[in-house]
């Protein structure tokens, strides 16, 4: 990931967005158990403060895309199934 990841555009800071998604939309959440980048209690936190219709807990690090990815992938497949 490091060699794919760029440095974020200085300009990304003075642009406007609109209203979170998650406030209008529905959302699901995967939380890293073994994140040592965003602790996971805020995750959990972060998880509940935008009602997400599912919440997964994964035994994984910051890299959860890459190393469980079908548990993403099911996640993911769930959302889109009870959105059609």
């Amino acid at each position: 990931m490091a060699v794919a990841q760029k440095p974020i555009a200085g300009r990304c800071f003075e642009d406007k967005s609109g209203p979170p998604a998650w406030k209008v939309k529905p959302s699901w959440y995967q939380v890293s158990s073994r994140d040592n980048m965003i602790p996971p209690e805020t995750e959990q936190w972060m998880a509940e403060r935008i009602k997400a219709k599912k919440t997964i807990t994964l035994d994984a690090s910051h890299a959860s895309l890459a190393s469980h990815a079908p548990e993403i992938v099911a996640l993911i497949e769930e959302a889109v199934a009870s959105l059609a």
